[in-house]
């Protein structure tokens, strides 16, 4: 029987594994305070909460939220990344962490998990790969918006030639004038 704080840890994990997107496996055995509290910023700085837990706590909490069976993931020492937003920040900023880190001893992604169930270390680097959100919505507004402004200047230009035009005859009859 898990003690009431063991207890309440467990909860407080179900609730937010229910409430992920995604997350992220690591194993961050050997880094120092200081290059945690890096790591926590960078992920904090994208709405990611980052919790290193108990595996047995880990693995009950993920049955209670109904996830697919992570025991063969917990080994070792872990520690979870959580995203709320989407499914694809906590990879993609764990990603860029462990690219641009000067750390002695390297961040390991051990897998992730996606959609309640669990994936690869290498699945993880390829969702990381994948544009963002507002990167795809902005490639969609550019997509519409080129054609649209050809569009424009298509129709507007009989209009702009004709004023053009009239501006030209309008500057020779006073030049005629004069």
């Amino acid at each position: 029987m898990p003690t009431s704080a063991k207890a309440a840890t467990i909860e407080a994990m179900t609730e937010k594994l229910q409430r992920s997107r995604g997350a992220v496996l690591l194993k961050t055995e050997g880094l120092t305070v200081a290059e945690m509290m890096d790591l926590r910023r960078k992920l904090g700085a994208n709405k990611i909460e980052l919790h290193v837990i108990k595996n047995t706590l880990l693995r009950i909490a993920a049955e209670r939220a109904a996830f697919q069976d992570l025991t063969a993931l917990l080994t070792g020492q872990t520690a979870i990344a959580l995203g709320y937003e989407d499914e694809i920040t906590p990879a993609k900023t764990v990603s860029d962490y462990l690219r641009t880190a000067k750390t002695g001893k390297p961040v390991i992604i051990k897998a992730g998990i996606l959609e309640r169930a669990p994936i690869s270390a290498k699945q993880v680097e390829d969702l990381a790969k994948i544009p963002s959100r507002d990167q795809l919505r902005a490639q969609v507004v550019g997509t519409i918006h080129g054609p649209m402004n050809q569009i424009y200047g298509v129709i507007s230009a009989p209009l702009r030639d004709l004023v053009n035009v009239l501006e030209a005859r309008i500057r020779q009859l006073s030049e005629n004038a004069a």
